[in-house]
């Protein structure tokens, strides 16, 4: 009797907890104001954008109005060919900022054996990116200080196997990257 009292008590108690947790939605208001700012990181042409290049070619360095997009033409050649202050990331604002890379697809084909951003502030190399490596680079945030400036290198080497004097290196095409910039150097960008 004591066993039939208890499997009843236990029926009741699961109907009417399904009766009560049965498809109960509750919602809340909730409102996010967006109020958008001028970017306080752009980018900036380098002293060497729109210069000569090699073979009569030019450094072609395009900027959108905003400052927050960038185009870059280079045309190294066989060996080692090095671009000095192409591109600038340029703080606007009076506060610091923390910069990485994150290149999010390369060339993979052809004679290009190497292929580097180099970061400077001022003349001390403080950050340096694998183009050829997809994947949020250096490993450790860069410092980009109130009202500064980074100068962005770029180095190219391409093996010579397969070339001749008078062909360019094969391995042409776009590498695209994104400069990603945070308030805070404790997190990882999503």
């Amino acid at each position: 009797m004591q066993a039939g009292k208890y499997i009843l008590g236990l029926t009741i108690a699961t109907i009417l907890a399904s009766i009560v947790f049965a498809s109960v939605f509750v919602y809340y208001p909730a409102s996010v104001q967006v109020s958008p700012t001028a970017p306080p990181v752009i980018f900036i042409k380098g002293s060497n954008s729109n210069q000569r290049d090699l073979y009569g070619t030019t450094i072609t360095t395009t900027i959108d109005t905003t400052g927050t997009s960038a185009s870059i033409t280079l045309h190294p050649t066989y060996q080692r060919t090095y671009y000095l202050d192409v591109l600038r990331i340029k703080n606007q604002d009076s506060q610091a900022y923390y910069v990485r890379i994150n290149v999010i697809s390369t060339i993979t084909n052809g004679n290009l054996a190497s292929a580097k951003l180099y970061i400077y502030n001022g003349g001390d190399r403080v950050g340096e990116v694998d183009l050829l490596t997809t994947q949020l680079q250096p490993d450790s945030w860069i410092v980009l200080n109130g009202n500064g400036e980074l100068r962005i290198d770029f180095e190219f080497k391409y093996a010579t196997s397969g070339g001749s004097y008078n062909t360019a290196p094969s391995g042409s095409g776009t590498i695209n990257l994104e400069l990603v910039y945070s308030t805070v150097n404790t997190e990882t960008p999503p």
